[in-house]
């Protein structure tokens, strides 16, 4: 008796070649060298640039120049707080926004894609609100939260939750309609079908959409530190330019970008394991 090999089967074949496994690898090793190489060219324009005066470092700094500012930082800490506590109220400010997002905003968005009725009723004032610059609602979150942490989470938060929401909708709405419809026909209940297809199926737009608010919540962070604080690092480059420590500044910014890289980085390990066939159906 003949078997029919399913995608997945099929996927699951291709990945455990040994052939596409050293491609893969070679492809790897070729990402990193040329990611490498970027960086490295970066670098020497970087150091050119400021090496030969062309720039004066009130503006950019040299990579040497940074590297001082760092160290000192790290020795001396910023405002008599130490590096390390700046970067860890940081964290801590986008991480419960983070969090909190995740546990509100996925289940909404899935909602929105499988029932009409919910979508017709969420999706709108979703919508309507997405385009608003949120830094605009600072004055209104202090007014209502104070200025402790909450209003400060909260900006982070409403930065995110469209973006999230958004793209777990659009991942239901992606899955295929005849996936359901052969799902229902043996026999599969409702949460079956949402554990078995649906949910797995919308996988990948979620996590493009957690890859997305990623980059949106580091940037609200900035706009969240600029709420009554005196600590963090956004706040901390903030602080410094009003000085005209552009090197304190840079450092700030660089911390911020490893932050948001980071945990891009993360989350593209987590899909690699987690929707490991994306590309591979068909």
């Amino acid at each position: 008796m003949s078997q029919t090999t399913t995608p997945a089967d099929a996927a699951v074949l291709r990945r455990s070649s040994p052939i596409d496994r050293a491609a893969e690898k070679r492809r790897a090793r070729r990402r990193v060298r040329l990611g490498f190489l970027s960086f490295l060219t970066m670098l020497v324009v970087w150091s050119g640039v400021t090496g030969f005066g062309l720039v004066s470092p009130v503006f950019i700094p040299s990579p040497l120049a940074l590297l001082q500012t760092f160290a000192t930082l790290i020795r001396d800490g910023y405002h008599g707080r130490p590096l390390w506590h700046h970067i860890l109220v940081s964290l801590e400010r986008f991480g419960l926004a983070f969090l909190i997002t995740l546990v509100t905003a996925i289940p909404i968005g899935l909602l929105m894609g499988m029932n009409e009725s919910i979508r017709a009723v969420l999706d709108p004032p979703i919508e309507i609100t997405r385009p608003v610059p949120k830094l605009t609602l600072i004055p209104i979150l202090v007014i209502w939260f104070g200025i402790g942490n909450t209003p400060k989470v909260v900006i982070i938060i409403l930065g995110m939750f469209a973006v999230l929401s958004i793209s777990a909708m659009q991942g239901v709405k992606s899955v295929s309609t005849r996936k359901i419809q052969a799902a229902y026909s043996l026999g599969a209940s409702h949460w079956q079908v949402f554990r078995r297809v649906v949910f797995p199926g919308s996988l990948p737009e979620i996590i493009t959409g957690i890859r997305v608010a990623v980059g949106v919540g580091v940037t609200m962070l900035v706009g969240a530190e600029m709420i009554a604080t005196s600590d963090g690092i956004a706040w901390m480059a903030i602080s410094a330019s009003e000085f005209l420590l552009t090197n304190v500044v840079m450092v700030g910014v660089l911390l911020m970008a490893a932050l948001g890289y980071m945990l891009d980085s993360i989350i593209r390990m987590i899909e690699k394991r987690v929707v490991h066939w994306r590309g591979q159906e068909g």
